[in-house]
């Protein structure tokens, strides 16, 4: 009896030195869950590793497509404004535009030195930004895939890009704890917006472009007003690392996610707290709201879409890819893209 106990206990151990061998090492935000969480070191590791290994075997849904081509993570992912094309970066120091409907690569750009972090299309879809650990943001043609211009001023990996609604501006946020808010045409500075004590890890200009959100690792947000440069409120109710933020289509409402595994939806207009999210089972990287404001994607060690008058998810998607870097609804809401750890881009068509 003894002995099959003792057998039972090596299989087990062997099982989880194969998993841990198979499994990707914590990332930089893994690290800082399990360590916010205050958890053991080792501990931390085996729970995130088992967390992977029982999220897959539970898996609700697998995607309908899958885009190869990166040779490193993906961290962001981008729908152009027509549906036709998704952008996504890489660690791999490219930018690939794909064929949304064949998931072929139409162009792949190269000009950055680092890993990519973020990829946001223009509003009129015929410019794509790039930003990352090289500290440069770069302006591309996404019909000829072509360098159109370069941007540069922060002193810090630019983690966050976002245009305003008519593409004149665009918003970078950085490590440098600083937002930069730049004329487009004229690639230079319109404004510097400090006030973050920490990482500024997410912007979102508000659907008029009179206002811009900011998300830190400080656990707040901040609300600017554009045209002044200021400040108009600070908004407290993350317990963890905020990771993004998103405005409505319509304007009125605010959404902010982070590590403490909340969505968090303000008054855009007041800064009033008026729902939160609970039920994402790890830290939430990315959100994304759909194109009637009627549902949230949030991304993490899995996909959640919510239902944003009920606060209830919807759906489901425990990964098999690991952790989900950046998601980005169609246009049309009927498509979800998503940037993943283990160097792909998935597409899910079959939506609530």
């Amino acid at each position: 009896m003894r002995s099959r106990v003792r057998s039972a206990g090596v299989f087990c151990l062997l099982g989880l030195l194969c998993l841990a061998a198979c499994s990707p090492g914590l990332t930089p935000d893994e690290k800082k869950y399990v360590q916010s969480e205050q958890e053991p070191g080792i501990v931390g590791y085996v729970k995130t590793l088992l967390s992977r290994y029982f999220f897959a075997s539970s898996l609700s849904s697998r995607p309908d497509r899958v885009f190869s081509g990166h040779t490193s993570i993906v961290w962001t992912v981008d729908f152009s404004p027509d549906g036709k094309t998704i952008a996504s970066g890489s660690s791999d120091m490219n930018i690939i535009i794909w064929n949304a409907g064949t998931g072929v690569p139409v162009h792949t750009l190269r000009a950055h030195k680092e890993a990519i972090m973020r990829v946001a299309f223009s509003p009129d879809g015929k410019t794509l930004a790039s930003g990352g650990k090289d500290k440069v943001i770069h302006l591309w043609n996404t019909a000829t895939g072509e360098l159109a211009g370069t941007l540069t001023g922060h002193d810090g990996w630019i983690v966050s890009l976002a245009f305003s609604p008519d593409g004149k501006r665009l918003a970078s946020a950085s490590d440098d704890r600083r937002v930069i808010v730049w004329d487009v045409e004229k690639r230079r500075v319109e404004k510097v917006l400090e006030g973050h004590s920490d990482v500024v890890d997410a912007v979102a200009f508000s659907p008029d472009g009179k206002r811009l959100a900011s998300g830190s690792d400080d656990r707040t947000v901040m609300i600017w007003d554009v045209n002044k440069g200021e400040a108009l409120m600070t908004l407290q109710g993350h317990a963890s690392f905020l990771k993004a933020v998103s405005y409505s289509p319509d304007g009125k409402t605010l959404a902010s996610a982070g590590l403490d595994q909340k969505v968090i939806l303000w008054d855009a207009a007041t800064g009033k707290l008026l729902r939160t999210f609970t039920g994402q089972d790890s830290l939430i990287l990315c959100l994304d709201w759909n194109h009637d404001g009627s549902r949230i994607a949030t991304g993490g060690n899995s996909i959640f879409i919510w239902d944003t008058v009920s606060g209830e998810p919807l759906r489901t998607v425990r990964s098999f890819y690991g952790l989900v870097n950046g998601v980005s609804f169609s246009p049309d809401g009927k498509h979800l893209a998503t940037a993943q750890f283990d160097k792909s881009v998935l597409l899910f068509d079959r939506l609530p």
